[in-house]
């Protein structure tokens, strides 16, 4: 029995060599000055756990806290971890926690509090601000300070133009931490164009990035340039244009050396030669533009935007007009060779059609050979009478007078021409003057009576 109680005491007083040797676990902690803020450990007894600030102040026994109004305890996963809580953590409350369990520390933290700095821009007494603008000179190098002030630990800072980093050389003077001021310097000369500065802070965990941004103003001289124009054929228009922040406040323009106007523009007489410049002003500077000479009407200078305008409609115009004239005389030509060509086919289908001609052969013959068509004679149409007329004038059946008209039977010959007439591919083409030529009934009546 003695043996068992020897061998638990000594194991009791190895535990305890070891739970004596035994190192917590440390992490570091970072709280925004004014928030709270939550340390968390692992336990095995809730009654048994102590919470201890610096080693050297209890902060609470179990569930009991010491001081409520500092801080806050709670108990989570199933008792298995015990929470302490900060709140509105300052600058008094920045050390070393630590929690024990069973009288051994289990966990460390080391809290840090950090503090946001002010932020402002200073300006060298030559810079003008007005209404959070800052005026500056182009080509003019500019001074800028930066200064952080108040910031826990001190902040770095940085510069931007127009989000842009800025060119420049910078200065960085860090002040001793219990001061807590930081100053940047800026030296950079503005470009024409930008609108603004910014300087931002950065080497804080929890605090974010501030920045401090100001409106700049770039000024600069005018640059000018003379514009001339014809406005008609006895003048010329002069027009001083300049560029310049601010606008300029004076203008001049010169011909052959005599101020003819004291505005940025002015009409003058080309009638004779001349040599013209201008000039403006603002209180940063000056430009003059170089001299223009100019010879009577304007000489080799630059039409106005208006003639210029003018001549190129009547251009386009033109070349309208001669497209349109071209497009009708082709359309003109095109449909006077289709009618010519539709009247050189119908002639030519009318030439082929056969057409009989009487004669002994009675041949048809082709009516294409002009040649070929008889021509009857105009003194054949004024023959005597037959000599069977002259009977029967004689045995008193040629009196018209005395007989009644009859229709004279169409001979075989007539007939047969009377039956081509229904096919006018049959008809006989006849001389026009034979037609012209033939006698009529009353003709015929009358050379009766004559051969009586």
């Amino acid at each position: 029995m003695w043996h068992h109680l020897i061998w638990i005491l000594v194991l009791w007083l190895l535990s305890g060599i070891t739970t004596a040797n035994q190192v917590p676990q440390r992490a570091s902690e970072v709280a925004l000055i004014g928030t709270n803020r939550t340390l968390v450990c692992n336990i095995t007894s809730v009654e048994l756990t102590v919470w201890m600030f610096n080693n050297k102040d209890q902060l609470s026994q179990g569930l009991t806290i010491f001081t409520p109004s500092q801080y806050a305890l709670d108990v989570r996963n199933d008792d298995t971890q015990m929470a302490l809580t900060v709140i509105t953590a300052d600058e008094d409350d920045e050390g070393l926690y630590s929690c024990q369990d069973q009288g051994n520390p289990v966990m460390e933290f080391i809290l840090t509090i950090e503090i946001p700095p002010t932020l402002k821009f200073e300006f060298s007494n030559s810079i003008h601000s007005t209404n959070g603008t800052v005026d500056v000179t182009f080509t003019e190098e500019t001074a800028v300070q930066c200064i952080a002030r108040g910031s826990k630990p001190l902040v770095s800072l940085r510069w931007e133009v127009d989000g842009r980093g800025a060119v420049g050389e910078v200065a960085t003077n860090n002040s001793r931490d219990d001061e807590r001021i930081t100053v940047s310097t800026l030296r950079y000369i503005p470009n024409v164009g930008d609108k603004t500065l910014a300087c931002i802070t950065g080497g804080q965990q929890v605090v974010l990035s501030k920045k401090v941004e100001a409106k700049i103003n770039v000024m600069y001289a005018p640059k000018c340039s003379l514009l001339i124009s014809n406005e008609t054929t006895n003048e010329f228009r002069l027009f001083c244009r300049c560029e310049a922040n601010p606008p300029p406040n004076n203008y001049g323009i010169y011909v052959n050396d005599s101020l003819q106007s004291t505005e940025k523009e002015v009409f003058i007489s080309s009638q004779s030669p001349a040599v013209v410049f201008c000039n403006a002003s603002n209180i940063i500077g000056a430009d003059t533009t170089d001299p223009v000479e100019l010879g009577e009407f304007h000489v080799g200078q630059p039409i106005s935007g208006g003639i210029i305008a003018l001549i190129v409609c009547v251009l386009i115009l033109l070349i309208l007009m001669i497209a349109l004239v071209i497009v009708f005389l082709q359309r003109r030509k095109v449909k006077k060779h289709q009618d010519s060509h539709g009247r050189t086919l119908a002639t030519c289908e009318a030439s082929k059609i056969p057409l009989p001609v009487g004669g002994e052969q009675g041949k048809i013959e082709d009516m294409s050979n002009p040649s070929s068509v008889p021509l009857i004679d105009q003194s054949s149409q004024k023959a005597e009478p037959s000599e069977q007329m002259n009977k029967e004038v004689t045995e008193g059946k040629g009196d018209p007078s005395k007989e009644s008209p009859q229709k004279a039977e169409p001979s075989e010959q007539n007939k047969e021409n009377t039956d081509d007439t229904s096919d006018p591919s049959k008809v006989p083409l006849m001389d026009p003057s034979s037609q012209r030529d033939v006698p009529s009934e009353q003709d015929k009546r009358r050379m009766e009576s004559e051969t009586r």
